[in-house]
């Protein structure tokens, strides 16, 4: 029996990393005499694990006025999970279990039964947006219901509770079960929504009213703080959204002071912790000791869908002045790092972003979502071509995304979908049939069985990261230099889109991601540099002296635990790049310059300009002048990425370019000092290599574009060893596997 654990965002199986290569499975939506044939050819693929949804929709019904369960399939095939989990035990694989309750997958209410949805059951409390109206799922418009009503939760306990019996036979040690994801992008799908649209029904607002009594204690503390004369925390309203800069000043919406601002910060902590302790007690409730993952949506704003007879009044609609806000919201309400540090869950990301190969940058948004932190890649579009864009269907495509995550830090990832399948009723899905007959439209092995294309790419994939996946996740990714996320920035930036919403005289508007993060990653990734991103509010001192430099943009108020922390760092030697208006106050408005007074003492580690260091897009020129040159460079039209152990390093390329043969070269540090990788590349080319004690030890490169129809020649040119061959090749040098 193997022994597993998780820690640093990866698995370990007897001590050392365990690369995962999962592939998704919906058994709810297929014939139980097809399962063992599918996942024999997914293991055949070379994946190691399958995930899959449990939906609380499927397996729960109403006879005689009693809600009934059947994992049995005593009432339809479908519904018999236990057998499919026996079947993927029999043949060897681990399991990722995904119970919710919510779930997505393109299922009516999101997976959830009619009976606990407003729209089919009126006695439900739902969800509330900012406006006062119901949540609505996109779907199909049916309402969720308010995430911590009583009610509601009792439904969800009973569910967990019916799952965990269940599930538990399959739950010891070394698998098969190896991990379980609760809700699925926090709540309802919201873990990059604007922070107007939860949070605003009466169960959540008595949660946000306990945790401002928690954080001030009296009411006349809080109005000290907020400029407000409120009687009592239970009257105090969460924000609301202006329609324009003329409807914001009418209504009283323009922050004219900074005692206005506060009341942002403290939304943001209740749109964090709402998420947060949703989770948890869904955990608490399933109650295995596991690894518990998280799938959060990319950091990136929503995109375009091609749901059938969609409602429009089911949508929620995001004013183009507040659309670019989307970085601040996801910096603002998941605080990951925090989090993780509590034991709440893991990260794990997905990648729903565009087309990655074709749009450098959503290519920019999968390395940034990838960085965020350690983790599993827990959801890449692997044959949505109907449902996204129609390219998906190409297997360049989800292998380009794929080993982008991977290369951002990526510590395993999930086919998402392996299976085409087309066995399901209206009652479990009603909307997607309408779009293609099968679940997906182009997934690696279609709804008969039968292997597509998408099959041979996959396997080449999941073969070659198998057999390097412990050497590679026993490297590191060296960080250059690490922003400093600082979430009460981004608290008020969520709120703010231009000057045309900002009356508080004298002080700039905070930002976070925004003019922040997301050009700063893409300033330093273009001078080959490798950047790293953290929350400031938990960061501990390896953290903060682990990279060559850190970077933040300040505003006018900070706590004073954060200045204290900055201020020490760069007292003690640490380089600090800081740009905005420096700090005056505190959180709650009193007076706090620690960071001011460290600076003023003309720190060599302090390099600071009022004016915004990362808007422009030059950070890197910073950077360079400061002494700090990159690791890396490579030819213009290419990404590359370096991951490196004492032993191996793993080089990362992808090429933007189109048609014909393109000369490139990537230079690194090697064991030698500078070498250099020469290659020739054709249409979207992407691949690793891996470097072992001085030597090419393997490779992996897709040179098939499908997309455009063109297989290029490819040529691999390092320390002597020349590799030519033309379209999807990959090997492993004998004498050299695992370590």
């Amino acid at each position: 029996m193997h022994e597993l654990h998780y820690r640093n965002g990866r698995y370990y199986r007897d001590g050392k990393p365990l690369f995962l290569a999962c592939a998704e499975y919906h058994y709810h939506r297929d014939k139980r005499d097809h399962w063992k044939d599918r996942l024999i050819k997914l293991r055949d693929s070379g994946a190691n694990s399958i995930n899959f949804y449990i939906p609380w929709r499927h397996h729960m019904f109403i006879q005689n006025d009693r809600r009934v369960y059947d994992f049995t399939g005593q009432t339809k095939d479908s519904r018999d999970v236990v057998t499919w989990m026996k079947t993927i035990e029999s043949l060897g694989l681990y399991m990722i279990v995904k119970p919710g309750p919510f779930i997505h997958s393109e299922l009516n209410v999101g997976g959830l039964p009619d009976v606990v949805s407003p729209s089919f059951s009126p006695a439900m409390p739902a969800q509330r947006r900012h406006h006062g109206r119901m949540a609505l799922w996109g779907y199909d418009a049916s309402a969720l219901p308010a995430p911590f009503d009583e009610k509601y939760d009792a439904l969800c306990r009973e569910w967990l509770e019916q799952v965990r019996a269940i599930v538990m036979p399959f739950v010891r040690e070394g698998g098969p079960v190896i991990g379980i994801q609760m809700n699925d992008e926090t709540i309802y799908c919201s873990s990059n929504d604007p922070p107007w649209h939860i949070g605003y029904e009466p169960s959540a607002m008595a949660f946000y009213h306990d945790l401002l009594r928690r954080r001030y204690g009296s009411i006349d503390r809080y109005n000290d703080v907020h400029g407000t004369s409120y009687p009592g925390f239970d009257l105090i309203p969460g924000p609301a959204l202006p329609k324009s800069p003329e409807d914001a000043d009418q209504r009283g919406l323009i922050p004219t002071s900074p005692k206005q601002l506060v009341a942002y910060i403290d939304w943001a902590e209740h749109q964090w912790k709402m998420r947060r302790d949703n989770y948890v007690r869904y955990k608490n409730y399933l109650g295995f000791e596991l690894p518990h993952l998280t799938n959060y949506a990319g950091i990136t704003p929503p995109i375009v869908e091609n749901v059938p007879d969609q409602q429009e009044h089911a949508k929620e609609p995001i004013s183009l002045d507040f659309a670019e806000l989307y970085p601040e919201w996801w910096f603002a309400m998941n605080r990951v790092d925090q989090d993780a540090a509590n034991g709440a869950y893991e990260y794990g990301m997905i990648s729903w972003l565009g087309v990655a190969a074709y749009d450098e940058g959503v290519f920019n948004r999968y390395i940034n979502t990838a960085r965020r932190a350690r983790g599993i890649n827990m959801e890449e579009n692997w044959g949505f071509a109907t449902l996204y864009d129609h390219r998906s269907k190409d297997p360049i495509v989800p292998f380009f995304q794929t080993l982008a995550s991977i290369a951002g830090g990526a510590t395993g990832y999930v086919i998402f979908l392996g299976v085409s399948t087309d066995y399901w009723d209206n009652d479990l899905d009603r909307t997607t049939k309408k779009q293609h007959p099968t679940f997906p439209s182009h997934a690696p092995i279609d709804e008969h069985g039968n292997l597509r294309p998408m099959y041979d790419t996959m396997k080449m994939l999941n073969e070659w990261f198998i057999e390097n996946g412990e050497a590679l996740l026993s490297c590191e990714i060296e960080t250059d230099v690490a922003y400093l996320l600082y979430a009460p920035y981004a608290a008020i930036s969520s709120w703010i889109p231009d000057e045309r919403y900002w009356k508080v005289p004298g002080h700039a508007i905070p930002r976070c991601g925004r003019n922040g993060l997301e050009e700063f990653s893409l300033s330093l990734q273009q001078a080959g540099y490798t950047f790293g991103m953290f929350e400031l509010e938990s960061a501990d001192h390896a953290q903060l002296v682990g990279p060559k430099a850190l970077a933040i943009h300040t505003a006018l108020l900070m706590d004073a635990g954060a200045q204290r922390k900055l201020a020490s760092f760069v007292k003690q030697g640490g380089k600090l790049f800081i740009s905005g208006e420096l700090p005056t106050f505190d959180l709650e408005l009193k007076p706090c310059t620690l960071l001011r007074d460290a600076l003023a003492e003309k720190l060599a580690g302090a390099i600071y300009r009022e004016e915004n260091f990362f808007a422009d897009g030059q950070f890197a020129d910073h950077v360079q002048m400061a002494g700090i040159h990159p690791r890396l460079s490579y030819s213009a039209g290419m990404r590359a990425y370096v991951h490196r152990s004492s032993e191996d390093i793993f080089v990362f390329f992808f090429s933007f370019d189109l048609a014909g043969s393109h000369q490139k070269e990537i230079t690194f540090e090697g064991p030698t000092g500078k070498e250099t990788i020469r290659l020739t590349l054709g249409s979207k080319t992407s691949g690793v290599v891996r470097i072992h004690a001085g030597s090419l030890a393997g490779y992996l490169v897709k040179g098939t574009n499908e997309v455009e129809g063109v297989t290029s020649k490819i040529r691999i040119e390092y320390a002597g060893s020349v590799i030519e061959t033309e379209g999807d090749f990959t090997s492993i040098i004998e004498g050299v596997r695992g370590h």
